[in-house]
């Protein structure tokens, strides 16, 4: 009688304003091959540990994908939980710690989405986050979509994480598992440099990077990145 083989878990984590639809098209993709849950920021408050939080709901051993913030909170699990991780993508991500244009560009979004609300600060990162305008027209009625469905203190929690949060050079440096980077060539959110610093970090990790290609990879190369993610889980 043939074994039943549990489906190994892959746990996405979006980018700031950002929310499940984001990787629906990745999801679909591994659907019926992968246990895949897009976690939510519902539950993100400034003042809890969220990471921590979210480990304990999680099984013991999964596979965790981050696109740009949710790549600085997937090196914090690794952090906190490297025996537990089994692979790591980082999705136009990087692995910095906090600067201080860093902080003065998370305090400029968090008081334009106070005055003004989500609609102004998707208007000012817009221009960052697809290198075609096409692309940016196109996709430009979902950013504002999932920036409007933010809760006001899980944005703060975000901006508040992405101001703060330490180095992650070390963390990758030390990770066993396989790591896969996926970023855009015209990123200027998360940059080639950034790339080959955690290429250096981890002169094992698979880095693909994607000509005239933004930051929003998940959206811009979508079809490249599906394909990246199931060879990474052994799928393809």
């Amino acid at each position: 009688m043939a074994v039943a083989h549990a489906l190994p878990t892959v746990v996405m984590i979006p980018g700031t304003l950002c929310d499940a639809r984001l990787f629906a098209r990745q999801k679909h993709a591994l659907r019926g091959l992968a246990d895949v849950r897009v976690v939510d920021y519902e539950e993100l408050r400034p003042a809890r540990d969220w990471a921590q939080a979210l480990l304990d709901r999680l099984p013991q051993r999964f596979s965790v994908v981050g696109f740009s913030l949710g790549g600085l909170w997937a090196l914090e699990l690794m952090r906190r939980a490297p025996h537990r991780i089994e692979r790591l993508a980082m999705v136009a991500s990087n692995a910095h710690g906090a600067s201080a244009a860093g902080r003065r560009n998370s305090a400029r979004s968090w008081k334009l989405w106070r005055a003004r609300g989500p609609d102004a600060v998707v208007r000012r990162l817009l221009p960052a986050y697809f290198h075609h305008e096409r692309q940016r027209r196109r996709h430009a009625p979902l950013v504002t979509s999932m920036a409007r469905r933010s809760r006001r203190d899980a944005v703060a929690a975000q901006l508040h994480w992405a101001a703060s949060r330490p180095d992650g050079h070390a963390a990758l440096a030390a990770f066993q598992g396989p790591v896969l980077l996926v970023s855009g060539a015209r990123d200027p959110v998360c940059t080639p440099a950034m790339q080959r610093a955690m290429v250096r970090a981890q002169p094992r990790a698979h880095w693909l990077e994607l000509p005239r290609v933004g930051h929003f990879v998940p959206l811009e190369g979508g079809a490249r990145l599906r394909h990246a993610l199931r060879r990474w889980l052994n799928l393809a």
